[in-house]
């Protein structure tokens, strides 16, 4: 996959995502995705009441498995911290940045020399128009929405430049199509991946099945439960168990996979695309 497909294929999540809200409880999603991400920054487990617009970012980037240069945070301020650390961190006010960077904010600027005060708020650059800058951004009036913005206006704190280099391997691929594994231990790992159905997208999230426990499951309940696909009672409570494999088995003859209620790369891709 080529860098230009890499930074357009967590613009895509984003943009899937714009129009969810704290109201109707459709941002729940997103902070599931976020406390799948293992392990936790800090240790932090997200609430559907904490400001989520880090955890937006971060969410889009664990379903494409592009934490290791999408620094996963809850916060704006250790974010930036993350990107210094790693030497991606821009504050040059005439940087015209690129699909896929980070964008962050300070309410606080006077508009006046230099800002270089603490970040209030972070979105995803989606596209650049000229001198104008097209972010979808989490947590903008307890949404996910657009927002547009000049370059080295007002408010702009600096951008962090995720390295998506760095994992790009020149290849390019049909859009839409491409699902990787955490890891592949076994004796063919170093064979040529079969082509993956029509439709999915690139998951870094790990194989659950009966037994299994823990934020991952409890974020694959909330999309099946969002699906229409109830996992008992007890609803999304991260515990893998009768009920949530006969809603995967469900969903998946559904959706045309195979039925074994184990949800692995495709069942994955299904749960989340389109959400």
């Amino acid at each position: 996959m080529t860098e230009k497909q890499l930074r357009a294929e967590i613009v895509n999540q984003a943009k899937s995502w714009v129009g969810r809200k704290e109201s109707d409880g459709t941002h729940r999603v997103i902070i599931d995705v976020y406390n799948s991400i293992s392990p936790l920054p800090r240790g932090y487990r997200m609430t559907y009441s904490d400001p989520w617009c880090a955890t937006f970012v971060s969410a889009c980037a664990q379903v494409w498995g592009l934490t290791k240069i999408v620094f996963p945070e809850c916060g704006c301020a250790p974010m930036i911290d993350l990107y210094k650390n790693a030497g991606r961190w821009m504050e040059d006010d005439a940087y015209v940045p690129k699909p896929g960077d980070v964008i962050f904010y300070d309410w606080q600027d006077s508009g006046y020399g230099d800002n270089t005060g603490a970040s209030d708020h972070v979105g995803l650059v989606a596209s650049v128009d000229g001198n104008v800058i097209n972010i979808i951004e989490g947590n903008c009036g307890n949404m996910v929405q657009y927002t547009a913005r000049k370059i080295n206006s007002r408010y702009i704190r600096g951008y962090g430049l995720p390295d998506y280099a760095s994992l790009a391997d020149g290849i390019e691929e049909p859009p839409g199509v491409v699902i990787i594994p955490d890891e592949d231990t076994s004796s063919d790992a170093d064979a040529s991946p079969s082509p993956p159905g029509e439709g999915c997208c690139m998951v870094g999230l790990p194989e659950l099945m009966v037994g299994d426990e823990g934020e991952a499951v409890r974020a694959a309940q909330s999309l099946l439960e969002l699906r229409g696909f109830r996992c008992g009672w007890m609803g999304c409570d991260g515990e893998f168990g009768d009920k949530t494999q006969s809603a995967v088995g469900k969903f998946q003859r559904a959706r045309g996979l195979t039925q074994d209620g184990i949800i692995g790369r495709e069942t994955w891709a299904a749960l989340i695309k389109l959400t």
